[in-house]
C-alpha cells in the first residue's frame, strides 16, 4: 500500500492558469505542477510586471505552495475568473527554468 501511494503521489500533470482581476498585487498567470492527489509540487506565479516567482514549498510567503490538495481542473474551469490550458512537463520546465526563487 505504501509503495502504491508513492507511485500515485509521483504521477505529475501540468497546467497553467490564467486568473481575471484587477489587483495588481496579485499573479495573473499560474503554472503549476500537481501530483495525482492534487497537491502542489512546484508552481510559478507570473505578474503584470512580468516577473516569474517560483516555489517548491510550503512557507509562509504568498508565493507558497498550498497545505491543501487542489480543486480538480473542472472546478477550477468553472469559476469565471480562471482560464485552464494544460502543459507538458517540458512547457512548465521551460517556465520553471526563467522563474526566480520565492524569498
Amino acid at each position: 500500500m505504501r509503495s502504491e501511494l508513492r507511485y500515485r503521489r509521483a504521477v505529475l500533470s501540468h497546467f497553467a492558469c490564467r486568473w481575471d482581476h484587477d489587483d495588481p498585487d496579485d499573479p495573473v498567470f499560474l503554472y503549476e505542477e500537481v501530483d495525482a492527489l492534487r497537491n502542489e509540487v512546484r508552481k510559478v506565479h507570473e505578474y503584470r510586471d512580468g516577473r516569474l516567482i517560483r516555489t517548491d514549498r510550503i512557507s509562509d510567503l504568498n508565493d507558497s505552495l498550498a497545505s491543501e490538495p487542489l480543486p480538480t481542473l473542472d472546478e477550477i474551469t468553472a469559476q469565471p475568473e480562471f482560464t485552464v490550458q494544460p502543459l507538458t512537463a517540458a512547457e512548465f520546465d521551460a517556465v520553471w527554468a526563467r522563474a526566480t526563487d520565492a524569498r
